[in-house]
């Protein structure tokens, strides 16, 4: 399938998604969008840390221990916040026409936008050909060029930063100094894109990975705490081939 084919594919899921969650109203769809950001908060927080665990006593599971351990999280939690906000909110709340239809309409497809962008990450992480459904890398910015994987990334290396901020010593980073910040050079999508194990081109391979551009931060030492779950700096997840936990248990090196 085409670059063009796998967008409007794309398309069509967020189009479904959305019109599913209209039917939930202004009230609903508004609930189940910030159930599906802090369902995904959750998940990126701790699927890194699950899937070490997996990896390293569960070794036939180790290559799919990414991409299982965030979508059981998100799913787990997804489902957990639903059943609060129902529960605490178990009434429709009434609003004028004009703002009931447009915000439903928002929302409903905010929330689509938002859970697409962590479907893709969770195929990202997978172990199968370094271009995801026949052309995502880490430069497709899908569907269309909107990004919506790096714009979830992005949104969770700002929550890390400043709202939901743990803090520590030894970083020397001018905007999010003594910080644990998730992804802080940017790599994730590199990063991943190298570890799976299908397909051709080393992406951080050579001299251009070796040397940082002007501006980029150096890459953490082994075992610092900027390489912790949370607070990484763009490695590849625990347990696909690449990652630190694979590597524990032999099934590769880590990147440099």
């Amino acid at each position: 399938m085409g670059s063009t084919g796998t967008d409007v594919g794309i398309v069509v899921l967020i189009l479904g998604i959305t019109y599913a969650l209209m039917s939930e109203g202004l009230w609903g769809a508004a609930l189940m969008f910030f159930n599906v950001i802090f369902a995904g908060m959750i998940a990126f927080n701790f699927y890194e840390p699950l899937a070490l665990q997996v990896a390293s006593n569960v070794s036939f599971a180790a290559v799919y221990a990414d991409s299982v351990c965030m979508m059981l999280i998100f799913a787990i939690s997804l489902g957990l916040l639903r059943v609060a906000t129902d529960s605490l909110a178990p009434t429709m709340v009434r609003f004028p026409k004009p703002l009931y239809e447009l915000g439903r309409i928002f929302f409903a497809a905010g929330t689509a936008c938002i859970t697409v962008g962590i479907l893709l990450l969770a195929l990202e992480a997978s172990p199968i050909s370094k271009k995801v459904l026949g052309y995502i890398d880490y430069k497709a910015e899908p569907p269309f060029k909107m990004g919506l994987d790096r714009r979830f990334l992005a949104f969770f290396h700002y929550s890390t930063g400043y709202p939901f901020a743990r803090y520590g010593s030894g970083y020397s980073d001018t905007e999010f100094p003594n910080t644990y910040v998730f992804d802080r050079e940017a790599k994730w999508l590199l990063e991943h894109q190298q570890a799976r194990p299908y397909g051709e081109g080393d992406i951080l391979g050579g001299d251009a990975a070796a040397t940082p551009k002007d501006g980029d931060a150096a890459p953490a030492p082994e075992g610092s705490a900027e390489s912790a779950p949370g607070g990484n700096a763009g490695r590849p997840g625990p347990g696909i081939p690449g990652g630190t936990a694979g590597a524990a248990i032999g099934l590769a090196p880590t990147n440099p």
